[in-house]
C-alpha cells in the first residue's frame, strides 16, 4: 500500500510540474553551416554538410537550464596542400557525440507562441574519422571539441524553429595552428 501511494504522489508531482510548465522534454534536428572554411594554413574545407539530433530535458520557469544527449554527422571535402605545392583533395566524415549544456529563456508571445533565447556550451567528442588520403584522423583532429552557441529558438505550439551561432574553443586540428571554427546552425523540433 505504501509503494502504491508513493507512485501516486510522484505522478500527482508529475503532472503538476508538467501543467506549471516547470519542465521540458524535447527532440531536435539540425544542420550547420561553416562560417569559417580555412582550418590551416594548408588545410580548407571546399564543402562541409553536417546532421546533429538529439533529446534534451529542461527545468526552471521562465528561464531553464537544458542538458541533453545527441549525435553528429560531419561530411565534408577537405583541401590539403602539401610542403611541395600538391594539392590533395578527399572526403573526411566525422562522427561526434554531442552533449549540449545552456540557459534557455522562455519569453511568451501569446499563449501557444513564445520566443526562446540560448546560450551555452555543446562538448562533441569525437567518435569516428573515416579514412581519407589527406592523413586526417583521432591523431590530430581534435577529439573534445567544445563550442559556445547562442542563438534563439521560436516555439509554436510544441513545434520550435530556430537558428544558433556556434564558436569552437579549439582549432580543428590537435596539432596545427589555424582559425577558430565558427558554423551558423538551423534546427527544427518538438518540445512538450
Amino acid at each position: 500500500m505504501r509503494k502504491t501511494l508513493i507512485i501516486i504522489a510522484i505522478t500527482i508531482a508529475a503532472f503538476s510540474l508538467q501543467a506549471q510548465n516547470w519542465y521540458q522534454l524535447g527532440f531536435k534536428i539540425s544542420s550547420k553551416v561553416p562560417l569559417v572554411r580555412s582550418y590551416s594554413q594548408n588545410d580548407y574545407a571546399s564543402s562541409v554538410r553536417s546532421l546533429q539530433f538529439g533529446g534534451f530535458f529542461r527545468a526552471g520557469k521562465y528561464v531553464y537550464g537544458e542538458v541533453g544527449i545527441g549525435y553528429e554527422y560531419l561530411k565534408g571535402y577537405f583541401i590539403h596542400t602539401t610542403e611541395v605545392g600538391e594539392k590533395l583533395e578527399d572526403l573526411v566524415e566525422c562522427r561526434y557525440l554531442v552533449i549540449p549544456i545552456k540557459a534557455v529563456g522562455d519569453v511568451p508571445i501569446t499563449k501557444t507562441i513564445s520566443f526562446m533565447p540560448y546560450a551555452g556550451i555543446l562538448y562533441n567528442p569525437l567518435l569516428k574519422v573515416t579514412e581519407n588520403n589527406l592523413g586526417y584522423s583521432k591523431n590530430n583532429i581534435e577529439n573534445h571539441w567544445t563550442q559556445f552557441t547562442t542563438g534563439f529558438d521560436l516555439r509554436l505550439k510544441f513545434v520550435v524553429i530556430g537558428v544558433d551561432y556556434r564558436l569552437s574553443f579549439q582549432r580543428f586540428f590537435q596539432n596545427q595552428d589555424g582559425r577558430l571554427p565558427q558554423f551558423v546552425g538551423f534546427n527544427a523540433g518538438v518540445v512538450f
